[in-house]
């Protein structure tokens, strides 16, 4: 069956009319008007593409959106009887981009076959639309457009030929609509256009052009003034950049842009000096959000987010835009390409549509109802004058929202009119807070003063408790903090100036009992010197160990199996022309995975900063092997022998641990993707007490770790200790595109009840670390006391609320466990997510932060 008769039948079987289980938004001065979802052709499928307005000379205003099909045109000029007038067939695609100029809608796509070419839809008569004409001439797929409507002038973005060749930006006059004439192209000379001149979306706005390239990550502008012959003024690049698309303020003096990347926040720049542009602010609606379109109409920004939907933003300041409403209509997980591809708020009459991939057209009418909250965060350190503090973390509650401060200090939001409390925390300083009531169209200016504590020089070393020796590459560090420090040959650390504060304090070593407890470190509380305690069995990795590699369901093409070796490293990102080549491999021939990049070819190939495979073992001198998940030949090829194509296990020995009373596994594991959203890619660890007969899962990791990381086990929290003790390590990629690499080292066994030796200045109370953590059932807690005490032990959610009551009592002195079984005070389940257990005793205070999982 050919592509088009293939979709009309599949028109026939899913029922021209609204779909009943349509998803409901979740919404924020938004007012659902329609919803159609005619096309739908499941809940995770891709039914629809972009859309775009269309207003008649007489006042009418449609939508038109594209379909896996054609394009679909609805009349929204009375949206709660929104109703389809037309589907104009086009090119099998879930790529379709649309503008309008006049009484003509022209259509791109990157569907190729029967059709192809820049579609030109006639709405004379908006009741019965027509294909007027397809221009074929010097391209065939294009995978946006815009429109000059000032001076009728047509751009066609990322286009390509009947032979697939990438041929540029496009430009064409509207002169005769219906005709659309060549006047020129850029960057002009050969075909193929390489990618670092790719432009995949740019916007005219008076005589300037704003061009997108997402290869290479960098915006262009260009001097429109003659349109035949666009002139670059300038072009940037920036931190984080794979530039999707950009649109300036109504003054033209700040550019607002987007990148296709999970995590990756919109990015706004002054450019009032256009070729020294500045960054000025970055936002996003959620860490794992993915930025997709921004559209400016007036004073007001429009940007549609995938799985968070559609968000707008007051533009009074520019610089510092403030979001005062929202509509989500993906129901699944953040972070990933699903939900919303467009926003249009292009209508006379205020309404804005948006386009969900899965579940079609939205109408919506904006609601004003906020106010404006400007705060300002500055620091003072001594006798310093306070100064602006950029990226700092600003919360908003009850309303529980979190913006980062620009460059000059200041961020803005636009909550409902009420009162909240602002707060803002930095490493190093006191916390500040205000109280604040924001009134409807009004602005309130609130500043945040943070203090500077007072400090300590934490110097010392490390030895080996029972011989004294000084001890090379321990690792000491203050958890959840940025200050680590690696002991040198002398057995010397130094983590500098710490700022007063209650500290998880952390010591660790391959082949050493960790330390990790609770105490005051600043002024009168130095850290000191440490010793470690030998564990009771160590393998470095240094030799063969009879380690088994793959199991039944390991991918047989998996080119990233584990193999025991000194390792390369890899880390480089790859140039363009790598990036090119991948992409053909992929291009055509596949279906679109959960986490793929939504537009033809936009992989995520390149490697965050730093390592992607380690190129050290973890084992201090003179150790150099470890496991790691393929060995590749080139250290700047990261996708060279990474895990591909499913999963890759390394099964250990049996070990027989009936000696220790109460055993700890140890080992060094690292983990990275460049897709930290993924959970897709994972590394997992189990552990077997029957010599592999059943297996249980102790640990899963998702996201980025590209660093040695130490991990326990305490095998008393999963099962019965036994003599036939094995435990295997599984990475995980199931997107063939994505990089992920592992690796393990330094397998030991200890007591879980090795006592805490050789530290200095011990605190009163000490809090040890949870375990499991994360956890899926029980949590425990363990404290100890110097002396006989009055102690309160409670969890406490992430808004700092009791949700269970541990103890509340006097102990004596020594060692004391506290479980929790995940329910609060009334016996109810808790949700997952973090929590805190806080326990005070002998006027101290110890708190740390856990996982619950489901």
């Amino acid at each position: 069956m050919q592509p088009r008769a293939l979709w009309s039948a599949m028109l026939l079987a899913l029922v021209c009319t609204t779909v009943a289980r349509a998803q409901v938004p979740v919404t924020r001065n938004f007012t659902l008007l329609a919803q159609k979802n005619e096309y739908s052709l499941g809940p995770t499928a891709n039914a629809y593409s972009s859309c775009w307005s269309y207003i008649h000379s007489d006042g009418r205003e449609y939508a038109a959106i594209g379909t896996n099909g054609g394009t679909a045109i609805y009349n929204v000029t009375n949206p709660a009887a929104t109703y389809r007038v037309a589907l104009i067939p086009g090119p099998t695609s879930i790529w379709r981009e649309l503008k309008s100029y006049r009484n003509w809608l022209y259509v791109v796509t990157e569907g190729t076959g029967t059709g192809q070419g820049l579609q030109i839809i006639r709405m004379t008569n908006p009741e019965a639309p027509v294909l007027a004409a397809t221009y074929t001439g010097s391209f065939v797929r294009s995978h946006t457009v815009s429109v000059d409507t000032a001076r009728a002038i047509l751009i066609c973005n990322g286009t390509r030929n009947a032979s697939g060749l990438a041929t540029g930006m496009r430009i064409l006059s509207l002169a005769s609509p219906e005709a659309p004439a060549e006047i020129g192209w850029w960057p002009g000379g050969a075909i193929p256009v390489p990618d670092a001149q790719y432009i995949h979306d740019s916007v005219p706005i008076g005589n300037r052009l704003y061009g997108s390239s997402i290869y290479v990550g960098i915006q262009r502008l260009f001097d429109f003034t003659t349109p035949a012959t666009p002139t670059l003024v300038h072009s940037w690049t920036y931190p984080g950049g794979f530039t999707h698309n950009a649109w300036p303020d109504s003054t033209g003096n700040t550019l607002y842009v987007t990148d296709e990347v999970n995590g990756e926040p919109l990015k706004v720049f002054n450019i009032t000096t256009p070729t020294s542009p500045v960054l000025v602010s970055r936002l996003t609606s959620n860490p794992k959000a993915i930025v997709h379109n921004a559209h400016v109409k007036g004073r007001e920004l429009y940007l549609s987010n995938y799985t968070e939907g559609i968000r707008a933003l007051d533009l009074t300041d520019p610089l510092h835009p403030a979001e005062f409403a929202s509509a989500d209509s993906w129901p699944g997980a953040s972070g990933s390409y699903f939900g919303v591809w467009e926003v249009c708020p292009y209508f006379p009459s205020g309404i804005v549509i948006a386009s969900d991939m899965q579940t079609g057209l939205y109408v919506y009418q904006p609601v004003r109802n906020y106010g404006l909250l400007r705060v300002t965060v500055q620091t003072q350190a001594g006798v310093n004058p306070p100064v602006p503090a950029s990226g700092l973390e600003v919360h908003l509650s009850p309303q529980g929202d979190s913006l980062e401060t620009a460059i000059d200090g200041v961020l803005q939001f636009a909550p409902t009119p009420g009162s909240y409390t602002v707060s803002c925390e930095q490493f190093g300083y006191e916390g500040a807070s205000a109280n604040v009531v924001v009134t409807a169209g009004g602005t309130t200016a609130v500043t945040l003063t943070l203090q500077a504590k007072l400090t300590a020089n934490a110097t010392g070393v490390v030895r080996d408790a029972n011989t004294q020796v000084l001890l090379e590459g321990a690792e000491v560090s203050l958890k959840d903090t940025p200050l680590h420090s690696h002991t040198d040959a002398l057995g010397a650390y130094a983590l500098g100036q710490v700022p007063q504060d209650m500290y998880e304090v952390e010591v660790r070593r391959p082949g050493y009992v960790p330390i990790v407890y609770t105490r005051r470190v600043g002024p009168g509380f130095e850290l000191g010197d440490f010793q470690l305690t030998p564990a009771a069995f160590h393998d470095p990795q240094e030799v063969g160990n009879g380690w088994l590699v793959g199991a039944p369901g390991d991918a047989t093409s998996n080119a990233g199996v584990w193999t025991r070796v000194e390792p390369m490293g890899t880390g480089l990102s790859p140039q363009p022309a790598a990036m090119a080549a991948r992409r053909a491999s992929q291009m055509n021939s596949r279906t679109r995975g959960p986490a793929e990049p939504m537009h033809e070819g936009h992989e995520e190939d390149g490697a965050a900063p730093g390592d992607v495979q380690t190129e050290y073992d973890r084992t201090p001198n003179p150790g150099t092997m470890c496991w790691v998940t393929g060995q590749g030949t080139n250290p700047g090829s990261i996708g060279e022998a990474d895990v591909d194509n499913g999963r890759t296990t390394l099964t250990s020995v049996v070990y027989n641990l009936l000696a220790y009373s109460d055993p700890v596994i140890g080992y060094w594991r690292w983990f990275y993707t460049n897709t930290p959203n993924d959970t897709t890619d994972t590394f997992d660890v189990y552990l077997s007490n029957n010599g592999g007969g059943t297996w249980t899962l102790v640990e899963r990791v998702s996201g980025s770790h590209a660093h040695w990381q130490e991990s326990r086990i305490r095998v008393a929290d999963f099962m019965a200790t036994s003599s036939q003790m094995r435990l295997r390590f599984t990475a995980a990629d199931l997107n063939p595109g994505n990089v992920v690499e592992a690796a393990v080292d330094d397998l030991e066994f200890y007591e879980a009840s090795a006592p805490i030796t050789g530290v200095s200045a011990a605190p009163r109370l000490a809090l040890r670390s949870p375990w499991p953590n994360p956890s899926q059932g029980e949590t425990r807690f363990e404290y100890s006391l110097p002396r006989e005490a009055r102690v309160e032990a409670e969890v406490l959610d992430l808004q700092g609320r009791v949700v269970r009551t541990l103890e509340r009592g006097s102990h004596g002195a020594g060692q004391h466990t506290l479980l929790w079984r995940g329910d609060d005070d009334s016996g109810r389940e808790c949700a997952p997510g973090l929590y805190f257990v806080r326990v005070r005793a002998a006027d101290e205070e110890r708190q740390t932060r856990f996982v619950r999982v489901k």
